[in-house]
């Protein structure tokens, strides 16, 4: 089957939906199919060019025996919703432009946000007449206006009234948090039918809770601490300033340190809160690759998701969430929605108070002060991602419902 994958970030990018999608594509193509990619070449998240690519309109290049075709944006450092708008829109562009080198395909599939990718997949997807599968890791550009990007103008409506017509186009629609599932159904008008769960689940394979830490225990002189670790993305919706609070809070513990691991439009303004604290146990290591990454979670004592307070980031659950559990470490997230729901399921953390630095401190220093306890709570969470959102059988439910559309063609 040739499947024709279009998302705006894909592997060398080190964020979550490069993960998903690198993921993904991968195992379509390890099942036999055809895979096709158009993504952008690898700029995220500083707006810089990867070491050996250029931004050319067009690039072809092999990737895990997928081809990919690297098509070009208007690269940007600009952190502001114009400079951000016109990246994407430039993305929206260009790939329809190369799809027509991409050459006949059964079914686009394409992954938002942004949100000018699923109009690409969509115009592409009509062009090529195969069906589209539209793939939402959160709601745009509901979002862009919980973080203050944009207001609920004429821009907001225009870009809505897109999106709503791409949603009736879909033939499937892919949600990756069950409440984005009921918001396109309440606000949205997207019928029950149409959508499918799919999470970004755990690469049980790569995160475990006997890597080797080692190097990285070296590296940044962390042999006899308590480490508390967030990685990813520091950004707005994050509220990393959160955990900057919280290390001011606990910086009377000298054997406490909170690793940061990540970059993003708040990490320079996080580096300056930290030096006004003074506190000396805030490590920022900037971006690092994902193969590091099973060495920072086997690492850790405790692993920490904060979030913005608002409603919307409620329905999302953050990726980094099953890093976290396939390591065995204990979670403490600051908002009580979709990944807190996962947390007192599998009993493997705790939830701290939206926004506020003392909550997230004091529920550290439960982990801090009961080794015994901790370590079970991290294997609780390890044991529920096995049985319940291994990475490899959710690739498996859309091999599943990518191959329907192939009957489709054949008819």
């Amino acid at each position: 089957m040739r499947i024709l994958i279009i998302s705006q970030y894909f592997p060398p990018e080190n964020n979550a939906p490069a993960h998903r999608l690198g993921f993904f594509a991968q195992y379509l193509a390890k099942a036999g199919h055809n895979v096709t990619v158009i993504c952008e070449p690898p700029n995220y998240p500083k707006g810089i060019l990867h070491q050996g690519y250029k931004n050319k309109f067009f690039q072809e290049e092999k990737w895990e025996g997928i081809r990919v075709i690297r098509s070009g944006v208007w690269i940007t450092q600009g952190k502001g919703f114009i400079a951000r708008t016109l990246s994407y829109f430039s993305f929206f562009f260009s790939s329809f432009l190369n799809s027509l080198k991409a050459g006949n395909v059964d079914v686009v599939f394409a992954s938002s946000p942004p949100l000018p990718v699923i109009f690409s997949g969509a115009l592409i997807a009509k062009f090529k007449k195969v069906p589209l599968v539209t793939d939402i890791r959160d709601i745009w550009p509901d979002s862009a206006v919980a973080v203050g990007m944009m207001k609920k103008n004429f821009t907001f409506r225009a870009l809505e009234k897109l999106e709503k017509a791409v949603y009736r186009q879909s033939s499937k629609i892919i949600v990756n948090a069950k409440g984005i599932y009921r918001r396109l159904e309440r606000e949205k008008g997207v019928p029950k039918e149409k959508m499918i769960f799919l999470p970004n689940g755990a690469e049980l394979d790569i995160f475990r809770p006997d890597a080797d830490y080692r190097e990285i225990e070296e590296r940044y002189s962390l042999r006899g601490k308590f480490v508390a670790l967030y990685t990813g993305l520091i950004g707005l919706a994050q509220a990393p300033e959160i955990m900057i609070g919280a290390a001011k809070e606990l910086s009377k513990y000298k054997n406490i340190s909170f690793l940061i691991v990540g970059d993003g439009p708040l990490k320079k303004n996080c580096e300056e809160l930290a030096k006004q604290y003074s506190p000396s146990n805030i490590i920022f290591t900037g971006e690092r690759p994902r193969s590091e990454m099973p060495q920072f979670t086997s690492r850790a004592n405790v692993t920490l998701i904060p979030y913005k307070n608002s409603p919307l980031f409620k329905d999302v659950i953050p990726s980094k969430i099953f890093d976290y559990m396939a390591a065995a470490k204990p979670v403490i997230i600051n908002l009580d929605g979709e990944g807190a729901a996962i947390i007192k399921e599998a009993g493997c953390g705790f939830i701290a108070e939206p926004e506020n630095p003392t909550s997230m401190a004091e529920n550290i220093l439960k982990v801090y002060k009961d080794k015994n306890s901790a370590e079970k709570i991290g294997v609780a969470g390890h044991k529920f991602v096995e049985e319940n959102y291994n990475r490899s059988k959710i690739a498996a439910e859309l091999e599943i419902t990518l191959r329907s559309f192939k009957k489709w063609q054949d008819a």
